[in-house]
């Protein structure tokens, strides 16, 4: 509640970068010393610059190591049983520094892994640091560059939570054009767990509108916050989806983080 009401004070303000300029600095004196522990023992284990860490996760390198490679093996886990190939070319979208994406290469059933962001740092960084990944850089609104029917699977975890609402309906076209067809995609909103960090007014109008956003300078940072209500979604992507698995935040937090976990099949070829 406390930091609900510090970030509508700096918003009022025009703040708001500055609010998470603080944060990041008491971040990384926070972590310092675990940070410094874990780099004598990282073995050469390549870690992206600070700031980048702070905007896509958390400013942990042992959390960035070794969570990233516990979430790999638990999002194949949940698409494998919908994969229809044994060597399925798989997208992450939304990848920022790779924290997940370092760890797909080599996962059982998974082939080539592209990664994609709208962060050209971060994207060359990978690029340089990531091996076994093709990484590409993507502009915040659709089309990507990338092929259409290209992919068996397309993972974007705490992506749809950071794109204003009025883009939602496009990304979401975008990756059934991107999805081979009976395509799996697994992707997180921010469900009923968060609803109650939002005023009643605001409660209202996602439930009237299915999707509103806390908005923020910079597109995709952190600070952008996008909320669903998962009717009104079921019905947008009940055009172009199969709704295979829908885990609410609120009811099991350690699916997601608290976020709802979504596993969808692309229904075929639309017009």
């Amino acid at each position: 509640m406390l930091k609900r009401r510090i970030k509508r004070i700096f918003a009022l303000f025009g703040a708001l970068p500055l609010l998470d300029r603080l944060h990041f600095l008491s971040e990384r004196i926070r972590h310092a010393r675990r940070n410094r522990a874990f780099l004598k023992t990282a073995n050469g284990f390549p870690l992206p610059p600070d700031e980048y860490l702070h905007e896509t996760y958390r400013l942990s390198y042992r959390d960035y190591a070794l969570d990233g490679a516990i979430t790999a093996r638990e999002l194949v886990d949940r698409i494998r049983p919908w994969l229809q190939t044994d060597d399925a070319d798989l997208l992450e979208w939304g990848c920022g520094v790779a924290r997940i994406t370092r760890h797909l290469p080599g996962l059982p059933g998974i082939g080539r892994v592209t990664g994609a962001d709208i962060h050209p740092g971060m994207i060359e960084w990978n690029t340089r640091h990531i091996k076994d990944v093709t990484f590409v850089r993507i502009l915040h609104e659709p089309p990507t560059p990338l092929p259409s029917e290209g992919y068996h699977a397309v993972i974007g975890v705490s992506v749809l939570t950071h794109i204003p609402a009025e883009k939602q309906q496009a990304w979401l076209m975008e990756i059934f054009r991107l999805l081979k067809p009976g395509g799996v995609f697994l992707f997180t909103t921010h469900g009923t767990a968060f609803h109650r960090l939002i005023s009643s007014t605001e409660q209202k109008r996602l439930l009237s509108e299915g999707c509103i956003t806390h908005a923020y300078p910079k597109a995709g940072h952190r600070m952008m916050t996008t909320l669903h209500d998962a009717t009104i979604l079921k019905k947008w992507l009940s055009e172009y989806f199969e709704i295979a698995c829908h885990i609410e935040g609120e009811t099991d937090p350690t699916a997601a983080g608290g976020q709802d976990l979504w596993i969808v099949r692309k229904l075929g070829t639309k017009d």
